[in-house]
């Protein structure tokens, strides 16, 4: 079993809109915080993780990209990467577009062919429970909690059907109010919702971490950008009308540890 680890289990998904994706390379770098959080008993693949945070992510904006935000709450959405309170992390812009990605660590879904389905899921969770505000997610600290238990369970227990079926996530203990509340939004999801989003990734995904393990990806609704739309709307064929962007917590869980544990 895993070693247990006092994290933030978020899936920081951070979901940000880019103007134009031929722009040229760049980066941002944020610093993370809390932004409402708390402590759950979760394992993935049978990896014990107790103490992990769930919640809401604070980011605050130390240098780069002038469109994304300067600060932001969100939530990660790779479990096993990490995160830790009070470090700064580089993440490359422009986005990388949901297609083709299938998360960090862990990878999405429940198999090879579920990832697409997986992220869909995860980015409507995002867009309709998370309450977004011109800073990201509104609502109170066990809403935050819910929505990233929910999304993390939709990142890795979606099947190719597109349904939430699987048992690679689990939740053993926490807040009992937010564990069920997450479990109701999750019924009912299909995978379907045709959402154009990209992700915002790690520039490094190693060497940056005292544990090892890569940073994780976030989702950023933004509004602020002009021509961006923040509402959930299928996927256009043929012009990008509106972007979510995953921070990912690469694929993989996204933890923050406490400060305890830094080294």
């Amino acid at each position: 079993m895993r070693k247990s680890k006092r994290a933030i289990q978020t899936l920081e998904f951070a979901l940000v809109v880019a103007c134009s994706i031929s722009a040229a390379s760049a980066s941002v770098t944020y610093q993370i915080n809390n932004g409402g959080l708390e402590s759950f008993n979760v394992a993935i693949d049978g990896n014990s993780i107790n103490g992990a945070l769930a919640g809401g992510i604070l980011i605050n904006k130390m240098s780069g990209d002038a469109s994304l935000p300067s600060s932001y709450v969100t939530v990660c959405t790779d479990i096993e990467g990490t995160l830790y309170l009070g470090q700064s992390y580089e993440y490359a812009t422009p986005v990388t577009p949901f297609s083709g990605q299938s998360g960090v660590n862990p990878q999405w879904g429940t198999g090879a062919n579920s990832a697409a389905e997986a992220i869909q899921n995860a980015a409507h969770l995002f867009y309709t429970y998370g309450q977004l505000t011109g800073t990201g997610l509104g609502g109170t600290t066990e809403q935050k909690a819910a929505l990233q238990l929910a999304v993390w369970e939709a990142l890795y227990d979606t099947t190719a059907s597109g349904s939430v079926t699987g048992t690679r996530f689990t939740v053993s203990g926490g807040d009992a109010t937010a564990i069920a509340l997450a479990s109701s939004w999750l019924s009912g999801l299909d995978g379907s919702y045709g959402l154009k989003g990209y992700l915002l990734y790690p520039t490094q995904l190693s060497g940056v971490n005292a544990d090892g393990e890569p940073p994780q990806e976030l989702l950023i609704a933004i509004s602020v950008v002009p021509g961006i739309v923040t509402a959930p709307v299928p996927e256009p064929t043929t012009v990008i009308a509106g972007a979510l962007l995953l921070l990912p917590f690469a694929a993989s869980t996204f933890r923050i540890l406490r400060k305890k544990r830094m080294a």
